[in-house]
């Protein structure tokens, strides 16, 4: 099995924690999409493919990870 990139490990890692918030904080992708907050169908695009996500977005996840979300839906 090929080594992977420094990208493709970048890419499982923002992968991973998007897991973990909606496992933690139990959402759905349309929630963590308004907390984002971006279109449910480009957060799907974005989730299938990390690279894509704005720094400002992957630094939203990251706060995110670090504390329990009370979701409200608005």
């Amino acid at each position: 099995m090929a080594k992977k990139t420094y990208y493709q490990r970048r890419e499982d890692d923002l992968k991973l924690l998007i897991s973990e918030i909606k496992i933690k904080n139990k959402m759905t992708d349309e929630q963590l999409a308004k907390l984002i907050p971006i279109p449910i169908s480009t957060f799907k695009k974005r989730k299938s493919h990390p690279g894509r996500f704005s720094a400002d977005q992957v630094w939203r996840l990251e706060q995110l990870a670090k504390k329990e979300v009370i979701y409200k839906d608005a």
